[in-house]
């Protein structure tokens, strides 16, 4: 077996698992939204209370089959569902292009999946879960512990760093009202396990979240804009590209 063709192999596999994660997520954020346990019971279409098959849980291809309706009650799902098991088994198989098989995949596939349900849960709710703050700091943490026993060159200070340069501006801009308390957490978490990388991670998250703010300004007339999203884009670019971002510009500016 030529190395394309098992990489074409592995990425099918991230996709597919990524996908069934994104399934998972959708039992997440539509039962956080509503208050409710996603450790309890099957799921269920939101408008008959009928139990579903593992025939219409299957990620992607069930909306198809079913063409965007419910079996039993013929109501139409919520496009939130395809949306997001595409976009998690993408972003899996991004991070395998970017990383290949090593021990930080399994960090990125857990890091992007916890990005996926607070951006969704930010978008309904308006809200930044503080469980998805912690998951990304014990990965900060984790990550400086396994990095520390293969021998390699990792600094403390550099994520204590990380811990504040960004989440203490965000602090102020929180304290005058200009950002969610969610989004300060969220910084403060991702500088943590990123280090000075979580600098590149606000520029994208900001310009990103400009761009769409204009936009959606423009089109919908609301002054709410939900910022997680665009965050968690900068994070997630800059945990696979950080350092390359990084030093590219003090190459770029001879530092």
């Amino acid at each position: 077996m030529s190395l394309q063709v098992y990489n074409i192999i592995i990425g099918m596999f991230c996709f597919a698992f990524g996908a069934a994660v994104g399934s998972f997520l959708n039992v997440v954020v539509l039962r956080m939204a509503k208050k409710e346990s996603f450790l309890k019971g099957r799921s269920y279409c939101p408008v008959c209370q009928k139990s579903l098959t593992a025939k219409e849980l299957i990620p992607i291809f069930s909306f198809a089959v079913q063409k965007g309706r419910c079996r039993g009650c013929k109501s139409k799902i919520s496009w939130q569902y395809p949306i997001l098991e595409l976009v998690t088994g993408l972003s899996f198989v991004f991070a395998f292009c970017a990383l290949g098989l090593r021990p930080r995949l399994a960090f990125a596939f857990v890091l992007f999946a916890v990005l996926i349900e607070l951006s969704a849960l930010d978008v309904k709710t308006g809200e930044i879960p503080y469980h998805c703050s912690i998951i990304i700091a014990a990965l900060g943490l984790i990550s400086f512990i396994v990095s520390l026993s293969l021998s390699q060159n990792v600094k403390l200070s550099e994520h204590i760093i990380g811990l504040f340069i960004i989440s203490a501006p965000f602090a102020v801009l929180s304290f005058l009202g200009a950002m969610g308390g969610g989004d300060v957490q969220l910084m403060a978490a991702a500088g943590f396990l990123l280090g000075w990388s979580v600098v590149p991670s606000a520029l994208i998250g900001f310009i990103t979240g400009a761009a769409a703010g204009i936009i959606i300004k423009l089109t919908k007339k609301t002054g709410v804009i939900s910022f997680g999203p665009y965050l968690s884009i900068g994070i997630a670019i800059s945990y696979l590209y950080g350092n390359e971002i990084i030093e590219s510009y003090r190459s770029f500016l001879k530092i």
